[in-house]
Parts: structure tokens; sequence; C-alpha cells
């Protein structure tokens, strides 16, 4: 199988494992802005921070903003280790605004090369609050990441799906059991050395009790800066 034929098999697996618009009645139609940045601090610490705007076309009054400080290790070549803060901020229409903290932790593993690509799986545990609310929510999110290049420039063609289940209920909101999963098509551009950019397809499809299932369509690019 040649490589093309490899992205485009891949490609159609992820596509396929998206939910139809017939499960979710209610859609939305949203745009990401993200910028993270990585590098090392000493020896083997590192450092990591990334920052979001979500605007959706509807349902809220301003974008939603998002931003996370993870201090980590690199415990071996191949795993690293996280733990650090989000903060979150969304703006409901008609409704106050809604501040959320939540305590992260996380293992990166790159996990090798895969049909001529590299795989890369993060493990995150978060520990959520909401302010003005009662109740802790303790959330898993896997992720997985498959790159292959595709041209001599270095762009690559990307794949990723990251599933969220919620280990408990809680009076703010948060359901147990399956949450929501994120699955992503696109390329990662290089702009400079150490600054590429992903640009693509996001599909969301959120589980929710006591109304109907939502499916986002998403605009999603972010900015990396790797040093």
């Amino acid at each position: 199988m040649t490589g093309s034929h490899r992205v485009a098999a891949a490609a159609l697996t992820l596509l396929a494992a998206f939910p139809t618009p017939a499960s979710a009645q209610e859609q939305d139609g949203e745009a990401w802005a993200s910028f993270w940045v990585t590098a090392p601090v000493s020896g083997k610490l590192l450092g990591w921070v990334d920052r979001s705007l979500r605007a959706s076309d509807h349902g809220t009054d301003s974008p939603t903003v998002l931003i996370r400080p993870l201090v980590g290790v690199q415990a071996t070549k191949s795993l690293s280790l996280w733990g650090g803060y989000t903060y979150v901020l969304t703006n409901p229409t008609g409704r106050a605004a809604v501040h959320e903290h939540r305590a992260v932790q996380q293992a990166m593993w790159n996990v090798g090369k895969v049909a001529g690509g590299t795989l890369v799986s993060r493990t995150r545990l978060e520990q959520r609050w909401v302010e003005g609310r009662s109740g802790t929510g303790h959330r898993l999110r896997q992720m997985f990441r498959y790159a292959t290049p595709i041209d001599r420039h270095k762009t690559q063609f990307v794949l990723s799906s990251e599933t969220f289940v919620a280990f408990n209920s809680t009076p703010f909101g948060q359901a147990a059991g399956f949450d929501q999963v994120r699955n992503f098509v696109g390329l990662n551009v290089p702009l400079a050395p150490k600054v590429t950019a992903d640009i693509g397809y996001m599909n969301r499809y959120i589980r929710r009790r006591g109304a109907e299932d939502r499916m986002d369509h998403i605009l999603p690019v972010t900015l990396v800066a790797r040093f």
C-alpha cells in the first residue's frame, strides 16, 4: 500500500467513526483559535502553556476563553508526565458568566512509528470546580494523534480522536459516563523552524442528559511552538 493510499484509508476509517447527524438533533458551528508553547526549563523539567478562544454561531455572548499552564518532566525518551491547572470562562446567552477551574494531570507517550507515520497518546485526568456551584467533577480524557508526512516540506496529514469519560455526576452539570468525543482531520503545516500550525475539521459529539445530544462542526486553527 502506498503512502497516499495509507492516508486515504486512515481518513476514511476516522470519518466512518464520526456520529451521524441523525444521532444528534442540535448542531452548532464553531471556530477555535489556539496557541501552544512547550519548552525545556531546566534539565528534564518542561513547561507548557496553551490558550484558546472558541467562538460559537449561537449560544454564547462572547468567545469561550481557556488558559492552561502545565509543568512536566521528561520521564523517558518517549514519555513525559505533566501537572497543572486550567481556567475556562464561558458566557452563555442570557445567563451569568461561568468560571471553571481544573486541576490537570497528564501523560504524553510517543508510541512510535505506525504505517509510515507517528502515533502519540495523551492521557489526561481533570478535577473540575465551577465557581458558585458545589461538587468536584472527575474526568478522564484519552487522545490518540496520528501524523504522517505528505510532502518534502514536512507538511503532515493528521488524524486525532479524543474521548471524554466522567467518573461522577455533579450539581454543576457533569454526568457520569461517556461525555463527548472529538475527532479531527487536517494538516500540520510548518511555518518556521520550531513553529507549526494545525488546521482542519473537528467533529465534536456531546452526550447530554435531559436534552438532545449535540454535534458541533468546528474549524480549529492551532499554532504550536516547540523549543
